[in-house]
């Protein structure tokens, strides 16, 4: 198989084409050129390198024109409420409705950091930790950001508390709160020293009270809360 090459062009150096040149002017009965071929060829090429130059300059400004626009982009995004296995660890799905690349997504509440996991290209996990209202900043590789303020209340971290025990002769009076998502009462149990388990003689949730009736040693008493925290106590029986 033969190979076609592409003839190239001949190139004459500076002195057989001066000649050429003054022979040209003779023929046509024109006066000499005074000026030297070699001059004129540094000329040609200063002018040819001037104007790739100048189409060079031309065109950076020309893409920074159409790209200025872009600078000024702002970050556009949608925040709503999942739903999950329990309502009170909620979750946030965050999307970013931009085709600029996401830098940075942060969230807290007050000025703690709450955790964020990317799920998706311009798609995002929150996870707050606390009730209070949460800042979701997303911040775009053109540094546009935006701020949204969300309310966040249904979080439930914490375990019930006691706020009062007091007993008479036969009876063991534990009064108990939990201000997130209440006290889970048919699921309140102890544990004897013995092992033995103890279960609660009456209950009040209206007033939080749980009586045990004649208990003669110390109690593992466990309260858990609707969300899952679970309190652990020990009732001493002197």
């Amino acid at each position: 198989m033969k190979m076609f090459k592409k003839s190239s062009i001949p190139q004459l150096d500076l002195e057989t084409a001066s000649r050429i040149l003054e022979h040209a002017f003779e023929a046509n009965q024109m006066e000499t050129n005074t000026i030297p071929l070699d001059v004129l060829v540094s000329y040609s090429n200063y002018r040819r390198e001037r104007f790739t130059l100048q189409r060079t300059v031309l065109v950076v400004i020309m893409t920074l024109f159409l790209l200025l626009p872009l600078l000024f982009i702002p970050s556009s995004f949608t925040v709503e409420q999942i739903d999950t296995d329990t309502p009170y660890n909620p979750v946030f799905r965050l999307e970013v409705d931009s085709f600029m690349l996401v830098e940075r997504v942060s969230a807290s509440i007050d000025g703690s950091n709450i955790p964020v996991y990317e799920t998706d290209a311009h798609v995002y996990s929150i996870e707050p930790t606390k009730n209070g209202q949460m800042a979701v900043t997303v911040t775009l590789v053109n540094k546009q950001t935006r701020t949204e303020y969300i309310d966040v209340t249904a979080v439930d971290r914490e375990v019930p508390v006691v706020t009062s025990c007091t007993r008479d002769d036969d009876h063991i009076y534990l009064y108990l709160s939990d201000w997130d998502s209440g006290v889970d009462f048919p699921a309140i149990q102890a544990v004897s020293l013995s092992g033995a388990t103890v279960i609660p003689d009456s209950m009040d949730p209206v007033s939080g009270c749980v009586i045990f009736t004649g208990v003669t040693e110390s109690l593992n008493v466990f309260v858990p809360d609707l969300a899952g925290n679970k309190l652990q106590i020990v009732l001493t029986i002197h």
